[in-house]
């Protein structure tokens, strides 16, 4: 590792209150600076990072939801402020280091590769609590970071890689370097948050209907994702729990924000029947709207019979898409 070549962490936020405390606590253990794109966000989130030392918020003025928007601010922030030929690690807010992985033979890989090197993780996903988790062993793991060269990066408007990758990109597969995803502590939240992404992927065509009806149906089982499930190692967190900070799972509450940017986004639609088709209806978009007091215009809920009739074909997309997986 050069000298001067730090660890930066560029991270987007956006009412990440529930986990952002125990995020940062253990981002810090390993990184010089973290840079954290807020937008919008309605919670403590900003006051909660503003406790921290060496933890800078910069604004993500975008109305709507832009991962390529939000990617390049943050890239390009991070060049300006703590300058180039650093590490970038591009990771989620509810996405934790494991412990062991700060005196594993590969965290001093990281340090010294070349610049240009893109960094691959694993991210074991907790499921349902902290017991159980899915593992990836065997998928290569997710492009979560760079050795800075100041390569341009092409970001897509969702589902984007969060690093530059060129064509000859050298690749770094770090297996004892984890990042522990808590997506999956609450699956009333993913509920949740999958609807509103449903809802995007609909609007901007970005995902074919019957792919979003097998990814984003309300029955979906994450525990068939990747390797399947595991016991959680208690080395990844056991060095956390010694210096006070721990990984709960969050009180579930009885809606979440992405609710109401899903209400919202069905009330700006110029045909809400438009949407009957998607998976969203497995919720009350009255009770959205009073839980967070927000007064309801024009949203037409399908009727009970459409949405009996919709589930068989719904049954119909599940076979579809499971045979033309196993071609």
């Amino acid at each position: 590792m050069t000298a001067d070549r730090k660890i930066i962490v560029i991270t987007p936020i956006k009412n990440e209150e529930w986990i952002l405390e125990t995020f940062l606590k253990i981002t810090l253990q390993y990184a010089d600076h973290v840079l954290l794109a807020d937008q919008y966000s309605t919670d403590n989130s900003v006051e909660i990072a503003s406790k921290f030392a060496n933890v800078d918020v910069i604004i993500n003025d975008s109305k709507d939801y832009d991962e390529a928007y939000r990617q390049k601010l943050l890239i390009n922030t991070a060049r300006e402020r703590y300058g180039k030929g650093n590490i970038i690690l591009a990771i989620d807010s509810d996405e934790l280091l494991n412990y062991d992985a700060l005196k594993s033979e590969d965290w001093s890989k990281m340090q010294q590769a070349k610049p240009g090197t893109v960094l691959y993780f694993e991210k074991p996903t907790y499921f349902n609590g902290t017991e159980q988790v899915i593992r990836y062993e065997k998928s290569g793991g997710w492009p979560l970071g760079f050795i800075d060269d100041d390569s341009e990066h092409f970001p897509k408007h969702i589902h984007s890689a969060r690093v530059p990758i060129r064509a000859n990109s050298p690749k770094l597969f770090l297996k004892d370097v984890k990042f522990l995803h808590c997506n999956l502590l609450s699956l009333k939240r993913q509920r949740s948050k999958i609807r509103y992404y449903c809802l995007i992927e609909a609007e901007g065509k970005t995902k074919k209907w019957h792919q979003r009806v097998w990814q984003y149906n309300k029955d979906y089982d994450y525990s068939k994702e990747g390797n399947g499930l595991g016991i959680a190692d208690y080395k990844w967190v056991d060095g956390w729990k010694e210096n006070n900070i721990s990984i709960i799972p969050e009180r579930e509450e009885r809606f979440y924000w992405y609710d109401l940017e899903a209400l919202k986004m069905l009330e700006k639609a110029k045909k809400t029947y438009g949407y009957w088709l998607e998976d969203v209806w497995d919720i009350n978009w009255k009770e959205v709207g009073k839980h967070f007091n927000y007064k309801i215009k024009n949203i037409n809920v399908p009727s009970k019979l459409f949405l009996f009739f919709r589930q068989g074909l719904y049954k119909m997309i599940y076979v579809f898409v499971a045979i033309k997986r196993k071609l």
